[in-house]
């Protein structure tokens, strides 16, 4: 626990000398967010009118993107490959605001156990039950490609990913949080998104990016002994337009002995206001 303490610490201070305007403004509209820059993983979410628009390769080359009704549900989510559509995944809804339809096909919502299910034929099924807001908290695929994903929630914050593949663990990580560190800015542009990744891609989910605060750090659990320890910092520059307010998150890889292994960026929040 107090090396756990002790690395939340750590988590919030890493970059405060960075800049004396520690603070992002909460009053400016959030553009754009650059995942792993300057690594092959990189990937820039766009953002218009508050929602996640696409997703870009560092030279704007669309990845996916989102087409949203007039109540700001995702009724088209459509992914590219070299510029050629390779999924198409059209979106319906229930009175309710649940999910009907997918391509045509229909899930049903047990309102009671707030479960999903669908069943391709003898082929394959789904079973995912879904928290208050809509997002996945077990999903299991049973037949081809089976596979579950587990997400644990604490106070709108997912705590916890797992993804099982063939009968074996693939991935865990156990974040933490503080309330300290803030608000996470992208929650409402990409919860619209997220209810629908849900059902079709629950690997949304690995970096949290849903949680309505930001994380401080995570750990792989037994499998892996290091932390991974975020770091923040903001800065104001100005140009003869408009001023863009840059808030970066850095992952520091710590091991047992709070040795530093690695450090990359992990995410730029850049706002315009």
């Amino acid at each position: 626990m107090n090396k756990i303490l002790t690395l939340l610490v750590l988590a919030t201070t890493l970059f405060s000398c960075s800049s004396s305007d520690d603070n992002v403004n909460t009053d400016s509209i959030l553009q754009k967010v650059v995942f792993y820059r300057d690594s092959p993983n990189e990937k820039h979410w766009n953002i218009e009118n508050g929602l996640l628009t696409n997703i870009t390769l560092s030279d704007g080359t669309v990845v996916e993107e989102f087409v949203y009704d007039s109540q700001n549900r995702v009724i088209n989510d459509t992914k590219y490959v070299n510029g050629i559509v390779s999924e198409t995944n059209v979106i319906t809804y229930t009175p309710n605001n649940t999910i009907q339809s997918i391509n045509g096909l229909p899930y049903t919502f047990n309102a009671t156990t707030r479960t999903y299910t669908y069943s391709y034929g003898s082929d394959f099924t789904i079973n995912c039950v879904v928290n208050a807001d809509q997002l996945a908290v077990d999903f299991v695929r049973m037949g081809s490609n089976a596979g579950e994903y587990h997400m644990s929630y604490f106070n709108g914050d997912m705590t916890s990913f797992k993804k099982v593949a063939n009968n074996t663990v693939d991935v865990v990580k156990n974040f933490d949080f503080d309330a300290r560190i803030g608000a996470n800015p992208i929650y409402a542009s990409v919860l619209a998104v997220a209810r629908v990744k849900s059902l079709t891609d629950p690997n949304f989910f690995i970096d949290s990016v849903t949680s309505t605060n930001i994380a401080g750090g995570y750990d792989r659990g037994t499998s892996d002994p290091n932390y991974y320890s975020y770091g923040y910092t903001s800065s104001t520059t100005n140009n003869p337009t408009h001023n863009i307010k840059d808030f970066s998150i850095g992952i520091e890889v710590l091991d047992n002995s709070m040795n530093t292994v690695e450090f990359y960026s992990f995410a730029e929040y850049i706002h315009q206001f």
